[in-house]
């Protein structure tokens, strides 16, 4: 079909023209797709320029078919650049007019930094040509958004991704995964001194409860608005998401999902936020007052976030302060990402090598001796305390019991306050 359009004071004729039937001869084509992947434009000084010039270069992905996918690379100035990136998002029907139609090579090294595609053809943009949104039925186009870009039975289980080790480090791999958390978006600074934004995301499937994504293309940071809910896998500019996949193996993740014991890493950071302060809990409960109370919490069956406070006067039976059970939990001052050791282990983070534990009783307690911490375990274990706690629910599951101050209980104190039921 054929179709005017008024560029650079000139009508031309444009050809409408599917990405199957692509050709390096034609020229004057309009293709019209779905943009199923983006990236962050670069911007670059312009050296031929007799004044100070910058120029860009912006990559995204269409597609048009379920078979079908190119990628299209814009030069430009850099205003013009940044403000068709700001403008398209992936999602968008767009009309790609007037594009430079080539080859792709094999080896070029460009290649290795978008996303793999099924034309043998790249589009180019330069000022000769232009992108705009496609003003017309889109329900064809964003069907095409539920289809994965690879057959998903050759995509990798979770388990060999953690199991493979460093063999597998620095490849590209292919995954079908539920989203178990999202984190919130960090702000990091690269050796260039440049701020980028990254967040990470959650996911699990039946071999593995957890494996985290570094998102660092803000159309997929900005997706993560809608999805809900070790080695680090990161999404690069060659990465395609597809939310929802249609197929039979995302059928049977989705019914796995649904049962699936799911708590989100953030569970800490949002318990932190809301924890009251200890000396306002006065609330005097049992034991069995506060098993009845979380029976009934869970009885409601409510979604949303729920808590209660109690002071306990009860014995303290178990602390293993010196023992095998995780006492401390370090996150990165940075880039609040958690930590295993004193230093970061995120390999993106700048300040990896200039991480400490930043509270002072943290650090105090991660210096004491075990012996030193055998001693403060047998100051409560097996005395009656005031304890002080709070019981929090996330979403339906089961409740997190934060204690949140022990001390020795005064004995006058509990017999004044110690509850008969």
């Amino acid at each position: 079909s054929l179709i005017f359009c008024a560029m650079e004071d000139t009508s031309v004729a444009l050809q409408k023209i599917n990405i199957r039937g692509l050709d390096p001869n034609l020229e004057n084509v309009l293709i019209v797709g779905v943009i199923i992947a983006k990236q962050r434009p670069k911007k670059f000084l312009d050296t031929k320029a007799a004044v100070e010039t910058y120029k860009a270069v912006w990559n995204f992905t269409i597609r048009d078919s379920i078979q079908d996918y190119i990628n299209v690379t814009y030069w430009s100035s850099s205003e013009a650049v940044f403000q068709a990136n700001d403008k398209f998002h992936t999602g968008d029907v767009v009309e790609v007019i007037n594009p430079k139609i080539t080859v792709r090579k094999i080896n070029d090294h460009g290649e290795q930094f978008r996303p793999m595609v099924t034309s043998p053809f790249s589009l180019s943009l330069s000022e000769r040509s232009a992108i705009v949104k496609h003003d017309g039925d889109n329900r064809y186009y964003l069907k095409l958004l539920k289809y994965p870009t690879k057959p998903i039975a050759g995509f990798l289980p979770l388990r060999d991704i953690h199991n493979r080790g460093d063999s597998i480090k620095d490849t590209y791999v292919d995954i079908l995964a539920a989203v178990r958390g999202l984190s919130s978006i960090r702000t990091v600074t690269t050796k260039n001194n440049e701020n980028l934004q990254v967040r990470t995301v959650e996911v699990f499937d039946h071999t593995s409860p957890s494996l985290k994504i570094n998102l660092w293309e803000p159309d997929l940071i900005a997706s993560g608005r809608r999805l809900r809910g070790r080695f680090v896998v990161k999404a690069t500019g060659r990465t395609i998401v597809t939310e929802n996949p249609d197929g039979r193996e995302t059928q049977l993740l989705l019914n796995y999902a649904k049962t699936a014991p799911i708590e989100t890493f953030e569970i800490i950071d949002q318990l932190l936020t809301a924890l009251p302060n200890p000396n306002t809990i006065q609330d005097v409960m049992s034991v069995k007052q506060v098993q009845d109370k979380i029976n009934y919490f869970l009885q409601e069956n409510k979604s949303g976030t729920k808590q209660f406070t109690a002071l306990l006067y009860a014995f303290v039976t178990n602390l293993d302060l010196d023992g095998l059970s995780r006492t401390l939990l370090m996150k990165c001052g940075h880039c609040k990402m958690p930590m295993n050791g004193s230093t970061c282990d995120n390999s993106e983070c700048p300040t990896v090598f200039e991480n400490a534990i930043a509270e002072p009783e943290a650090r105090e307690f991660s210096s004491m001796s075990d012996e030193h911490k055998c001693k403060l375990k047998w100051r409560y274990l097996m005395e009656r305390c005031a304890v002080r706690i709070a019981v929090t629910f996330i979403g339906r599951q089961n409740p997190i019991v934060s204690v949140l101050h022990v001390k020795i209980a005064d004995t006058l104190e509990v017999a004044r306050k110690l509850p008969v039921y």
